[in-house]
């Protein structure tokens, strides 16, 4: 196997990763109670994108990353105080009113995903070695994580308890 061939395969890999951690944030559009690994895995797979975009980029800027990783923590840690939360605390299920902004992020990870495979494997473009791909990414994924470390560690636990069913929107 090449190494034009093993970029390939972790382009499709970001590109699926990507598109699972958009899948699993529906319950934020649906308003459905999900339990706290359901909240996990979105953060967790786009680390994973924002890790292979990473790896693969040919410009290694480890002070843009830095700063992007920080910048994207912070926002993030900012944005799941603002999130409207019902928690069931016995069955530690978690709901938000149906909020955009998750997708959204997600949307454009796998986007830039979507473009690192287009213009790297297919069209062959020689990168500008800034390593901005990668950074935005890093960025878009640390959003992700502090905006449910927030969620997890501040918002569910002073929101009221309101009984719930795991992927079942409850009566307004």
């Amino acid at each position: 196997m090449s190494m034009n061939s093993t970029f390939v395969a972790w382009h499709i890999a970001a590109m699926l990763m990507a598109a699972a951690a958009l899948w699993s944030l529906r319950h934020e559009l649906r308003e459905t109670p999900a339990s706290r690994f359901e909240w996990a895995l979105p953060p967790a797979l786009a680390v994973a994108v924002a890790g292979v975009l990473l790896f693969v980029s040919p410009g290694k800027r480890s002070e843009l990353w830095t700063i992007a990783i920080m910048g994207g923590m912070a926002i993030g840690l900012g944005a799941g105080l603002l999130l409207k939360v019902d928690t069931d605390f016995e069955r530690k299920l978690v709901r938000v009113l149906r909020t955009w902004d998750g997708v959204a992020v997600a949307s454009a990870l796998l986007l830039l995903a979507l473009a690192r495979f287009v213009t790297s494997d297919l069209m062959g473009r020689t990168s500008g070695r800034y390593g901005v791909l990668g950074a935005i990414a890093a960025f878009l994924a640390a959003y992700l994580v502090g905006r449910v470390i927030t969620v997890r560690y501040y918002t569910a636990p002073k929101a009221i308890h309101l009984d719930m069913v795991r992927g079942v929107k409850p009566p307004n």
